[in-house]
């Protein structure tokens, strides 16, 4: 009896270290963890990599110069981006060397009431981000921002050849995923370089069946609200080589659905908080 008793301890301690371990979702760390640090910032994506995060999301709009910049809102949101002699307006409208004027440190939107401070942080270019955070093993999930109908026009074509050119200069195609809720963008990527993968934001609006949508548009990547697919629907897509990412999520509730729901990646606000749960789950 005892022998058997021996076996079968044996086998199950083998079974077991053969099962996979449990996947560990990618922590995304949504504008650099907006939720610590001054949003699509330096500071930010500096606190992002010394928390361990796998993944930088950011946003870039178009200047009047056709120049780059990283920010969220089409216009310059004057609730927390201040500047001597340049009023708040849409990014569209101003000249690089006017965005860089603007303080968007000093204060901060009222969702993102525990984010430091850090006075006299500006805007920073594409380019100098690349630059700085190339050589850091992280990966890269930058949005084209189309700006509205009254903040201007850009053309999309325009606009992805401009950022292709930095992917290839800093040699990121491995590690850059481009997202954009104005498919127009997604679709000018791939006929521009059909190595660099897409993620298609705003799959909802469609009411159409996600993975039809990612493959129409060549994405490799959609992202899903916990309402728009349960863990099966979430499992077909990755099945068929689309990935999943969550809406962005800042507390252990949602935090727990998406990692239940078998998500590639969670975003967040928090990402102290994100990979401290993670931990304690295990992951």
């Amino acid at each position: 009896m005892r022998a058997v008793t021996l076996i079968s301890a044996i086998v199950a301690a083998l079974v077991a270290s053969a099962a996979p371990a449990a996947r560990r979702p990618l922590v995304v760390a949504h504008r650099g963890g907006a939720l610590l640090m001054p949003e699509n910032t330096i500071p930010a994506f500096d606190n992002a990599l010394r928390l361990g995060v796998d993944m930088l999301e950011f946003d870039m709009v178009m200047t009047a110069d056709d120049q780059l910049v990283i920010t969220h809102d089409a216009s310059v949101n004057a609730s927390f981006c201040s500047a001597d002699g340049v009023a708040p307006a849409p990014v569209r409208s101003l000249t690089l060397a006017q965005i860089e004027t603007f303080d968007c440190g000093a204060k901060h939107r009222a969702i993102y009431p525990r984010q430091q401070a850090v006075p006299g942080t500006r805007m920073p270019t594409p380019d100098a981000f690349f630059a700085r955070y190339a050589p850091a093993k992280v990966m890269f999930f930058g949005e084209i921002k189309m700006p509205g109908p009254s903040e201007g026009s850009v053309d999309p074509v325009a606009f992805a050849r401009q950022l292709d050119v930095l992917i290839r200069k800093y040699r990121l195609e491995d590690r850059y995923m481009l997202q954009s809720f104005d498919w127009r963008a997604i679709d000018a990527m791939h006929a521009i370089n059909p190595r660099m993968r897409t993620c298609l934001l705003g799959v909802w609006r469609e009411k159409a069946d996600p993975l039809a949508l990612a493959r129409a548009h060549h994405a490799s990547c959609v992202l899903l609200r916990l309402e728009d697919a349960d863990a099966a629907g979430v499992k077909r897509l990755r099945d068929a080589g689309v990935q999943v990412f969550s809406d962005v999520v800042d507390d252990e509730a949602g935090w727990s659905a998406y990692l239940a729901r078998g998500d590639d990646a969670i975003f967040t606000n928090d990402p102290a908080g994100l990979t401290a749960f993670l931990r304690r789950a295990g992951r």
